[in-house]
């Protein structure tokens, strides 16, 4: 009798624990997604006040807005500042991959771009971006399997130099990396903004090539 006695209260203490648990774990989530909602609402509308949304299609203006104000989501192929580039493809000079959504993009700035590779690029790993020649990598690179981050970053710091000689208040800010390496194309507040929500997550910031 005694036993079955101290077997129910084990239970009982058991089950509070868990019930207590419960309810601490509901607060915290409730409580860190409020804050986190807060967050998305004042950054999101910092974001489409300093024009995130101004080459946006007013067609998607309103789920655009919404789902930046929500969610922050800055990552719709609509907004037209993201494109998906794959640093592998790049390195392969299979430009073909991306740069008609780099070109859409960039029309949008009324700067046409021009990729095109050099006669000897197998062996000297050359290309044009504009009529203007630069190496995409090294074979050092190459030999130390470097080629994939040096290409990309070689890449788009070009292209941003042709930005800024148009004087361009954009450039591009490189995303992950690898096979999942994306690219924006942002001012210097909205990266800011981007890199303060993000200040706790390093991999989901934005970066200079």
């Amino acid at each position: 009798m005694k036993l079955a006695e101290n077997k129910m209260e084990y239970y009982i203490f058991l089950g509070l624990i868990i019930g207590i648990l419960i309810f601490l774990t509901n607060f915290i989530y409730e409580k860190w997604g409020r804050k986190l909602e807060k967050l998305n609402k004042k950054l999101g509308n910092q974001l489409i006040d300093n024009g995130f949304l101004d080459f946006a299609d007013s067609s998607n203006l309103d789920e655009l807005r919404l789902k930046l104000i929500n969610s922050f989501n800055i990552y719709e192929d609509e907004n037209y500042r993201i494109v998906h580039i794959d640093a592998e493809e790049l390195a392969e000079f299979s430009f073909d991959f991306f740069l008609s959504q780099l070109q859409k993009i960039l029309n949008k700035r009324n700067f046409k771009l021009n990729v095109r590779t050099a006669e000897d690029y197998e062996k000297s790993n050359d290309i044009y971006i504009n009529d203007e020649k630069i190496k995409l990598y090294t074979k050092e690179e190459m030999e130390q399997e470097t080629f994939w981050d040096t290409g990309a970053r070689n890449f788009f710091k070009k292209i941003n130099e042709l930005l800024l000689k148009e004087e361009l208040k954009e450039k591009f800010y490189l995303l992950y990396g690898d096979n999942d390496l994306c690219v924006l194309l942002l001012t210097d507040k909205q990266y800011r903004i981007i890199r303060h929500r993000e200040f706790d997550n390093e991999n989901e910031q934005p970066y200079l090539p």
